[in-house]
């Protein structure tokens, strides 16, 4: 079983032109919104064992509250997972009216606009993904103004850059710190190929959507750090590999075309680790690869060895954690100002059944984690500054 992993101690706007076409960080499907609205009316799932909900009225009974949540996109298995977690702390809970919305792809006007319907519905909590922060300054201020302090910011942070992040309106980020989990992927893949610091020749980084500052930026920057250290001699080339499945495997296939050879590649996105094992295996490509997050081909190429491993943000607990800590701030809790770890996993071949456990039975697997994060109420949080190293 996985453990929380935590780190101790990265603004120039992102185009939007650039995020629209891309489509999201690895979004599927066609146009239009996606939502869901979930009034439970029975429990259990992950709560087994938890200590009891700290929001509890008196008599027992939960006092019955609305919460919102605004996700980055819904197209895409990770959105799809941060859905589903918060949707099961509510059928757990029992007691709560929970309503998650989000474009199908990367959309910043689109999921803005679907954030201040729901803010029309006047719930008592609301959580959102600010993607990217910069264009969201007016909406998580006037969030925080009609719901605070029963708000919160998941998967991505309040600000693009740790400088930014103290004049933020909201300072309590659910997520994982993205520059330590590509240090890791980066890490375990090239330890993974043996390869020595004489290594020399191209590392080639593929990140989907372009960006100078923000949760990619933060990832790629991981990247080049330990190709840095662990391979000195070797010659970074990092390109957009495209916000979509298919215009991923079209910038891998023509990338990897012009450069057959190279000592190594990584991808920062979703979508990479399924497009790269596509192309491996469609060109008898036999270069040491990994990936972050996880898709079905991720899978799959992790299986055949095209994929040396990946390493994933524990997305459902990140979903569930949010919507927990927001019900309970809806009854009267008070939501900590910070960051609150709902950390990654390590994956390669040996391990792959433990991912599989993650995916198949996500309430058995992360309830020892829902167990530790909410042992003494609210969840302990860290300095929010950390969540960017």
């Amino acid at each position: 079983m996985s453990k929380i992993r935590t780190s101790k101690g990265l603004p120039a706007l992102v185009v939007l032109a650039a995020l629209l076409l891309a489509l999201g960080l690895a979004a599927c499907g066609g146009g239009g919104s996606s939502s869901s609205e979930t009034t439970a009316a029975e429990s259990g799932g992950a709560g087994s064992g938890n200590t009891e909900n700290a929001s509890a009225e008196e008599g027992g009974e939960k006092k019955h509250v609305s919460v919102a949540m605004q996700l980055i996109l819904t197209g895409q298995a990770f959105g799809q997972e941060i859905q589903q977690g918060a949707e099961a702390f509510a059928a757990e809970d029992g007691n709560v009216s929970l309503e998650t919305n989000g474009p199908p792809q990367v959309d910043p006007e689109a999921a803005q606009k679907q954030a201040t319907d729901m803010l029309a519905k006047q719930p008592e909590a609301f959580g959102f993904a600010p993607f990217p922060p910069e264009l969201w300054t007016r909406t998580a201020k006037t969030i925080d103004e009609q719901v605070g302090p029963n708000v919160l910011i998941f998967n991505e942070r309040p600000a693009a850059e740790e400088s930014e992040v103290s004049a933020s309106s909201i300072q309590t980020f659910v997520g994982a710190a993205d520059k330590t989990l590509a240090r890791e992927a980066t890490e375990q893949g090239i330890e993974g190929a043996k390869l020595p610091p004489s290594t020399t020749g191209e590392v080639i980084i593929g990140q989907c959507i372009p960006q100078e500052a923000g949760v990619l930026a933060m990832r790629t920057q991981g990247v080049k750090e330990v190709v840095s250290k662990m391979l000195p001699k070797a010659k970074q080339v990092v390109f957009t590999s495209g916000g979509t499945p298919q215009e991923s495997l079209e910038a891998w296939t023509s990338e990897l075309a012009a450069k057959p050879n190279p000592a190594f590649v990584i991808g920062v996105c979703t979508e990479d680790g399924g497009s790269l094992d596509k192309v491996m295996k469609e060109n008898n490509y036999t270069f040491p690869a990994a990936a972050m997050d996880v898709d079905p081909g991720t899978i799959a190429g992790i299986k055949d060895g095209n994929l040396i491993g990946t390493v994933t943000v524990n997305w459902w607990l990140e979903g569930y954690t949010s919507a927990r800590m927001l019900t309970e701030a809806a009854r009267g809790a008070e939501i900590p100002e910070g960051w609150i770890n709902t950390g990654q996993l390590a994956v390669t071949k040996k391990n792959i059944a433990e991912l599989e456990e993650r995916t198949n039975e996500p309430e058995k697997f992360y309830a020892p984690m829902i167990k530790e994060l909410f042992a003494g109420g609210m969840p302990k949080a860290e300095p929010i500054e950390d969540a960017y190293h």
